[in-house]
């Protein structure tokens, strides 16, 4: 009879002393499950926020990649105006097979005068002088003329060419004669050209362009194009050559 009553007894203390042992492992459980919980969130957070930050820096950098694409498009587009008006102001080219004949044409206008040109008074007139060109103040900039006779220069133009004439040194450069003159060189008037005794040909088709020859025909006329003296027979120009004392003519097309 006492064992009957004691059975419950047992058990009932049984399970209230095991609801008290396992108490404390349930709240260390949920404590370690919410400080996961919280790592994870955080880690989350940290993640979400380094991924923000890379984008932010890639529309940064790919911000400022396009504006260096655009500085460097307008530093090309600088350039090639630039490139264009050089070779705008550049000298006139009239070309054929074998010969170009380089001019300045006076009258062209340039809004800037070259680099390390020079001031010359003449008469009580002013020029500038840069490496054989004569320019003059004009409304609209500076206008190429030709020097008058008598102006003096204290050196000569690169690329300068001579001739003798008369026991008389020239010294020629665009279409411009020198001679020397105390320590220093005057501009003088084109020497004129003695034709050497003209040939009597059929046809223009007896010359070739760019080929040169020791005479004229005996038809050809003296004309004078862009400053320059040629001669004409039958649509062909022909381009004095001078060497020395010898003169030669320079068969050519300026059509």
């Amino acid at each position: 009879m006492k064992l009957t009553f004691l059975l419950p007894a047992l058990l009932a203390f049984g399970t209230v002393s095991g609801s008290a042992l396992g108490a404390p492992n349930e709240r260390e459980n949920s404590k370690n499950f919410n400080n996961d919980r919280a790592k994870r969130i955080q880690y989350k957070r940290d993640e979400r926020r380094e991924d923000k930050k890379q984008r932010i820096e890639y529309k940064q950098n790919k911000r400022e990649d396009r504006k260096q694409e655009k500085r460097e498009k307008r530093k090309e587009t600088k350039r090639k105006v630039v490139h264009y008006k050089q070779e705008k102001r550049k000298r006139t080219y009239i070309k054929n097979n074998r010969h170009n004949v380089v001019t300045y044409r006076p009258g062209r206008y340039f809004n800037h005068l070259p680099r390390n040109s020079a001031s010359i008074r003449f008469n009580g007139i002013s020029f500038t002088f840069s490496d054989g060109i004569y320019y003059r103040k004009a409304k609209r900039g500076y206008h190429v003329v030709k020097p008058p006779r008598g102006l003096r220069i204290r050196s000569l133009p690169r690329h300068y060419s001579h001739f003798k004439r008369h026991n008389t040194t020239y010294y020629t450069y665009q279409n411009v004669y020198y001679v020397a003159d105390n320590n220093g060189y005057r501009v003088v008037d084109e020497p004129k050209i003695i034709v050497n005794q003209a040939i009597k040909v059929g046809s223009a088709k007896n010359y070739d362009l760019g080929h040169t020859y020791d005479t004229l025909p005996i038809s050809a006329e003296a004309v004078t194009i862009n400053d320059q003296q040629y001669f004409k027979y039958q649509g062909i120009y022909f381009l004095p050559q001078i060497n020395g004392d010898e003169i030669k003519y320079l068969a050519i097309n300026l059509g």
